[in-house]
């Protein structure tokens, strides 16, 4: 079964949301850049207005004596100097964005990169090979770098080939339970009967799986648009970090500044926080499946490589299993898919990031519900197609038999 349906997976599950993230890249990318002047001369003017608001306010906190500071050295000061910095940072047009986006995102992508290959034990050209997606000739013009494009493209790709190694690992328990050992009784035939649902319900739920991962793009281009157009305001607002500013200016700061940045890492960090999650949950998956004495990595570096085959699969635990273990293992197997959200979210938190895949979810379970619609829908019509022709060939025997009787 896996010699013929390992091709099929091989040329099914690609990385289906790698051209879709390519040009929304680009776009968001030569956008942010072609109208980043515009921006910079609109956050100029409110930089003015604000500093007036905020030097009015200081004025005011001095007329009524409620501050220590009559020579402003501690407030007005400080946003002078601040503002001539950022100021000159933002006449430096693209540039400076360019650069802060090479020295943030991109080593967080070249991490996590390199995290989920060692995870995986695969290397790029490895991960080229089974997921063949090449991404387009862009300029090196526009807001974001190409480098960061191709890094979070690779890093789909590396976890695409996750998916499929597990998904042939399912087609690969379908293909022990067809062992001759199935027809030596009615309890080994039960057995065999349940190890083939097992493995499919491996193959279907990793499938589920790979095609919810394929939307996991859409939080990143969010934030990444989000960041772009944020990116001059923010600098401005950097001018009245630490200074006794109005409420209003400093939660607007801390809203637009730090807060994007911090949305755009996450959102990288959740597409590898996939790989540990998965990869633990299959070691546990796999370790049933193991002969006994032998090494679990064993069979996971088989797994993960994508040569796993019925043959490698230990028939020693299969021979000890019992109808009710088959049914603990399924439901143990569905337990355990229920759980990935809740594990990453507590691998995440544990270094103190957040799960940044809302709207890949939203985005996911709106076209899981269309795809089930439009399945339930074309079965409704092929039902009420056949019950039509069973209906009609009911009244044309019923006529029949009438003809006959007047007959």
């Amino acid at each position: 079964m896996n010699d013929v349906l390992n091709p099929l997976v091989d040329n099914a599950v690609l990385c289906w949301g790698c051209p879709v993230f390519d040009r929304l890249f680009q776009v968001v990318s030569y956008s942010a850049a072609a109208v980043y002047n515009k921006l910079t001369i609109f956050c100029a003017i409110l930089f003015c207005v604000l500093l007036a608001f905020f030097i009015m306010n200081a004025v005011w906190k001095n007329i009524k004596g409620n501050i220590s500071d009559p020579w402003y050295k501690k407030s007005i000061q400080p946003v002078i100097i601040n503002s001539l910095v950022a100021l000159t940072l933002l006449g430096m047009g693209v540039t400076f964005p360019r650069f802060i986006t090479s020295i943030t995102f991109e080593p967080v992508t070249d991490i996590a990169l390199i995290y989920t290959q060692t995870m995986l034990e695969t290397t790029p050209e490895t991960v080229n090979e089974k997921v063949p997606y090449t991404p387009q000739e862009i300029s090196s013009e526009g807001f974001y770098r190409p480098e960061l494009r191709d890094k979070i493209i690779l890093l789909m790709k590396t976890t695409i080939t996750q998916f499929q190694s597990y998904i042939k690992l399912g087609i690969a328990v379908m293909d022990k339970a067809f062992s001759y050992k199935a027809l030596l009784g009615v309890g080994a035939l039960i057995k065999h009967i349940t190890l083939f649902f097992i493995g499919l319900y491996l193959a279907y739920g990793f499938f589920k799986l790979f095609l919810r991962f394929c939307f996991y793009f859409a939080d990143i281009i969010v934030a990444m648009t989000f960041f772009a157009f944020f990116f001059p305001l923010s600098l401005i607002l950097i001018a009245f970090k630490g200074a006794d500013a109005p409420s209003w200016i400093s939660a607007l700061g801390k809203n637009i500044g730090t807060a994007q940045l911090k949305k755009l890492i996450n959102a990288i960090i959740t597409l590898a926080a996939a790989v540990l999650t998965y990869t633990v949950i299959m070691t546990i998956i796999a370790k049933f499946f193991s002969a006994p004495g032998q090494s679990t990595e064993e069979i996971m570096t088989m797994i993960l490589s994508g040569d796993i085959y019925a043959d490698a699969l230990s028939s020693d635990n299969l021979a000890s299993i019992t109808l009710v273990g088959s049914i603990i293992l399924l439901y143990v197997v569905n337990f355990l898919y229920d759980q990935i959200p809740q594990v990453t979210s507590m691998v995440l938190s544990t270094f103190g990031v957040s799960q940044e895949n809302e709207l890949s979810e939203k985005l996911a379970n709106t076209v899981m519900q269309l795809t089930s619609n439009a399945v339930g829908y074309a079965t409704a019509v092929g039902k009420t197609i056949l019950n039509k022709g069973e209906k009609n060939k009911e009244n044309k025997d019923t006529k029949d038999k009438t003809d006959n009787k007047t007959k």
